[in-house]
């Protein structure tokens, strides 16, 4: 399925393509007045920022951003290191085993490596794809996105 929007940018060139309508948008954002660059510039991070785990859990986004801040920091706009799936395992665990993810959480502050172990078990491995699809199947149920196809 075409998309119905592609954006990418070369250098200070913006391009927009609209591929199911044969238009493109091309801009040199450089040369937009210096008073909204520092807006563009801001929307970008709040972009960047935002993007992290859409459809994770708070504790997961935080990593994501705190992640994210690091390659900043580091001058990588591509987010570098590894996600940390400690919470994510817990809460696989958790349903497992029926106990509270706190308590799983709160052993792990201790213990990471033994919680991390975990994750690479099947059983563990089968919850978080479970938990991944519910999360999926809830952001779908609330997006108000449509399938556009035409079968002709």
């Amino acid at each position: 399925m075409a998309k119905k929007q592609r954006v990418s940018v070369v250098g200070t060139v913006l391009t927009v393509e609209y591929p199911t309508i044969n238009k493109v948008f091309k801009v040199d954002f450089s040369r937009y007045p210096a008073a909204v660059q520092p807006y563009a510039l801001a929307h970008g991070y709040k972009q960047k920022f935002g993007d992290a785990e859409s459809g994770g859990t708070a504790s997961e986004k935080w990593a994501e951003v705190q992640l994210i801040h690091s390659s900043l920091l580091a001058g990588e706009w591509e987010r570098t290191g590894t996600r940390d799936l400690t919470p994510l395992i817990c809460e696989a665990i958790a349903r497992i085993k029926k106990v509270p993810v706190k308590k799983l959480l709160d052993f792990a502050e201790k213990h990471a490596e033994k919680i991390l172990e975990q994750g690479s078990k099947q059983i563990v491995k089968a919850e978080i794809a479970k938990i991944r699809a519910e999360r999926a199947a809830k952001l779908a149920e609330e997006s108000e996105e449509e399938i556009e196809i035409d079968l002709k």
